[in-house]
């Protein structure tokens, strides 16, 4: 027949101690790590952010960029039958 082991309330308690220190540790790991995922959230929101300004800069651009290069076209244009017609004479 097999012992039976012997536990006192000692043997309990101390192992019910050990689980909470064990608890307590991984209570902490997981606040400096919720920490740290607050920061990273952070700093993906300034980058999102960034980029939402940049994108927003390049739609302006897109919409400035023909009307300049049309108007610049057409002050070219404009300015040519002039200097023919000054070269004629």
């Amino acid at each position: 027949m097999p012992v039976p082991d012997d536990v006192s309330h000692g043997d309990i308690y101390h192992k019910l101690g050990s689980l909470e220190g064990k608890l307590e540790a991984l209570l902490l790991s997981v606040g400096e790590r919720r920490e740290d995922i607050n920061g990273l959230f952070a700093r993906l929101r300034q980058v999102e952010h960034r980029v939402a300004w940049a994108m927003g800069a390049a739609v302006v651009i897109s919409f400035l960029v023909p009307y300049l290069v049309n108007s610049i076209e057409f002050k070219s244009q404009a300015d040519a039958p002039i200097h023919r017609q000054q070269q004629q004479h």
